[in-house]
């Protein structure tokens, strides 16, 4: 598909979702899928359209938008990530262990009415939907050029005024969830850089669990960075269950 400026602008100034500013929970991914639809352009055109006419956060030049939609209970990463947020709620893993079936209702109804709506937000890296990282469809905007922008472990990093927004607006949401425990899932070679970059001063330590769970962690500002949340390449729900206990022991949460 083909963007327009107007497209182009409310994509990059949205970075992300939920009461940024009163939440003790922030996972911080890559960009926003497209299940919701099942299609990249659908997807935008929705996306668009909802955050520019529904209730929303301003942060510095960017906002932080209120209105969820419908949580598409089928997505893995939603599901893991649901899982760690209740736990984190409850201080109990068992809701990283095997569920019974009035344990699923539980997580289906908490994904529907409850994620990034209480106590829980997410913040985005990069702009566009994408249905996977390896699928592009946006026809007027260079792919290479668009992951460089977003590349932070770059020597000389990139500039532009789209980047420039995005990088200002992502500091802004971050300043507002002062105080949050943030959770990133995905890149945490990358996000570290973020941070190191943005906020200097930030401290990370390289920590690897018993079950071989590899994370970049700071104690303060509180943020744990992991690979992404999948049962398939990345942390699986055991992975999440040593990173929750990994919180509780030391005094994270």
């Amino acid at each position: 598909m083909t963007l327009t400026d107007q497209q182009l602008d409310v994509l990059f100034r949205c970075v992300g979702g939920g009461p940024i500013d009163r939440a003790s929970l922030v996972f911080f991914g890559n960009e926003l899928g497209t299940a919701e639809t099942g299609n990249t352009e659908t997807s935008v055109l929705k996306f668009v359209h909802d955050w520019t006419t529904g209730p929303k956060i301003r942060v510095g030049e960017g906002f932080v938008t209120l209105g969820t939609g419908a949580m598409p209970v089928s997505s893995v990463f939603l599901r893991l990530a649901s899982r760690m947020a209740l736990a984190i709620k409850h201080k109990d893993d068992r809701f990283l262990g095997t569920l019974s079936g009035e344990g699923k209702a539980f997580l289906n109804a908490y994904i529907a009415e409850e994620l990034y709506r209480t106590g829980t937000a997410c913040v985005d890296l990069r702009p566009l939907p994408q249905s996977t990282e390896e699928c592009w469809e946006y026809g007027n905007v260079d792919r290479k050029a668009y992951q460089k922008m977003f590349n932070f472990r770059l020597k000389k990093q990139a500039g532009g005024k789209w980047r420039d927004l995005r990088v200002s607006a992502l500091k802004a949401a971050f300043e507002a969830a002062r105080g949050a425990l943030v959770l990133g899932c995905g890149e945490r070679h990358n996000k570290r850089a973020f941070f190191e970059t943005t906020f200097p001063g930030t401290k990370f330590e390289d920590v690897r669990l018993g079950d071989g769970t590899e994370m970049h962690v700071s104690r303060s500002p509180r943020i744990v960075l992991s690979n992404f949340y999948s049962h398939r390449n990345g942390v699986k729900l055991s992975g999440l269950r040593s990173i929750y206990q990994y919180l509780s022991e030391e005094r994270l949460i």
